[in-house]
C-alpha cells in the first residue's frame, strides 16, 4: 500500500458486508484489509481485459 487516502465512507447491504465479513475471518484479514485486497484484484482484472487505467502523477 502507499500512502494513506483519506478516508471514505462505503455504503454495503447488509448481506454483501456479511460475506467480507465471512472472507476477511476465513482468510484471517481485517474486513478493512479484505476490502483493499477485492478492490486491487477488482482493478487487475479490469487493466488486463480494457488496458491500464491512467492516473495523475502523485506531487
Amino acid at each position: 500500500m502507499g500512502v494513506q487516502e483519506t478516508p471514505y465512507s462505503l455504503r454495503l447491504s447488509h448481506e454483501v458486508m456479511q460475506k467480507i465479513r465471512a472472507l476477511a475471518a476465513k482468510d484471517k484479514r481485517s474486513i478493512n484489509m479484505q476490502l483493499c485486497v477485492a478492490v486491487e484484484y477488482y482493478l487487475e482484472q479490469y487493466e488486463k481485459e480494457h488496458g491500464e487505467i491512467p492516473v495523475e502523477p502523485e506531487h
